[in-house]
């Protein structure tokens, strides 16, 4: 992304910051319950990065590939390389930060902090409504996590105290959106498996 799409060289960043969390995921099963705890915490703070790449399909715009309406895409081979990475970057990171949830919910039934099937319907409510939260922020009031370390008493003030009827309906439609796409990884999985749903 650095090298090859000029228009999105901030992609890199976004992919690395989706990456944290799936990091972070890989070890869960090697810690203690303290630890587990803490890097819960972290995978949180860092989960809503996979689902804010899905907004960056905003950029596609800026491509010459995109005439106007009623006319043929144009063929710039530079565009195109920039779509498929942009793509590529969006959906492979997105899907992959997403599925942590089901990593984080597993280990959190293997340790028996959750023992019930609607406990885990409201971790996954409960993630998705603040990963939606954690979207809007970063998307219109240019948060990014770092803040959180950087300007923490700021951060959360805008966070949790600055409400609007846009934010409330941006983020009912965002869960809505990273619901299908986690019921979408879940068919995925039931398909792999040969399970029924």
């Amino acid at each position: 992304m650095l090298l090859y799409a000029d228009r999105y060289d901030f992609m890199a960043l976004n992919v690395l910051l989706a990456y944290i969390p799936i990091e972070i995921s890989f070890h869960f099963k090697q810690v203690g319950n303290r630890l587990f705890f803490l890097l819960g915490m972290l995978w949180l703070l860092f989960y809503p990065n996979a689902p804010y790449l899905f907004t960056d399909f905003f950029h596609l715009e800026q491509l010459s590939i995109y005439p106007g309406m009623h006319q043929i895409f144009g063929l710039s081979i530079s565009d195109w390389v920039s779509f498929s990475l942009l793509t590529v970057g969006i959906c492979i990171y997105g899907f992959l930060g997403l599925a942590t949830i089901f990593t984080m919910l597993d280990e959190c039934f293997r340790r028996k902090i959750l023992q019930k099937k609607w406990q885990s319907i409201f971790f996954i409510l409960l993630v998705n409504l603040l990963s939606s939260l954690a979207i809007f922020v970063g998307r219109f009031d240019r948060l990014h996590s770092i803040h959180l370390v950087t300007k923490p008493v700021q951060t959360l003030q805008i966070i949790f105290l600055k409400w609007s009827t846009d934010k409330v309906q941006f983020i009912l439609l965002l869960t809505g959106v990273q619901l299908l796409l986690l019921a979408c990884i879940v068919g995925l999985d039931k398909m792999k498996l040969g399970d029924k749903v």
